[in-house]
C-alpha cells in the first residue's frame, strides 16, 4: 500500500512538473511572438516615416542596424527555447532566460532610439 501511495506521489509530482514546464515555454513563446511584434510595428512605423519624409535616410537606417541586432539575439532565444523544449533541463532553461534577456535589451535599445520619432512624428 505505501509503495502505491509513494507512486501515486511521484505520478501527480511529474504531471504537475511537466505542465509547469508545458506553462513556462508556451508562455515563453508568447512572449517571444509579442516582441517579435513589436520589432516589426516600430521598424514599419520607422519606414513610413521616411516615406512621408519625417526621418532622413540616416535615421531609418541606424534603426534598421539597431534592429539586426535584436533580430540575432531573437532568433538565438528562439533556438535555445526550441532547445530547451527538447531536452527540458535545468542548464537549457538558463541558456534561453539569458538569450531571452539579451533579446529583451536589444529591443529596448530599438524601442529607445525609435521612441521620440515615433512620438513626434519625426524630426
Amino acid at each position: 500500500m505505501k509503495t502505491k501511495v509513494v507512486r501515486l506521489g511521484l505520478v501527480v509530482f511529474l504531471v504537475l512538473a511537466m505542465a509547469a514546464c508545458a506553462t513556462f515555454v508556451r508562455d515563453s513563446y508568447r512572449t517571444l511572438v509579442v516582441s517579435q511584434q513589436s520589432y516589426d510595428v516600430t521598424l514599419s512605423s520607422m519606414g513610413d516615416l521616411y516615406k512621408a519624409g519625417k526621418i532622413t535616410e540616416a535615421q531609418k537606417d541606424k534603426a534598421i542596424e539597431i534592429g539586426k541586432g535584436y533580430k540575432i539575439a531573437h532568433n538565438g532565444a528562439v533556438a535555445a527555447l526550441v532547445k530547451y523544449e527538447e531536452t527540458n533541463t535545468e542548464a537549457d532553461k538558463v541558456v534561453y532566460v539569458q538569450a531571452a534577456s539579451v533579446a529583451a535589451a536589444e529591443l529596448a535599445k530599438l524601442l529607445a532610439y525609435c521612441q521620440p520619432f515615433l512620438t513626434k512624428g519625426g524630426n
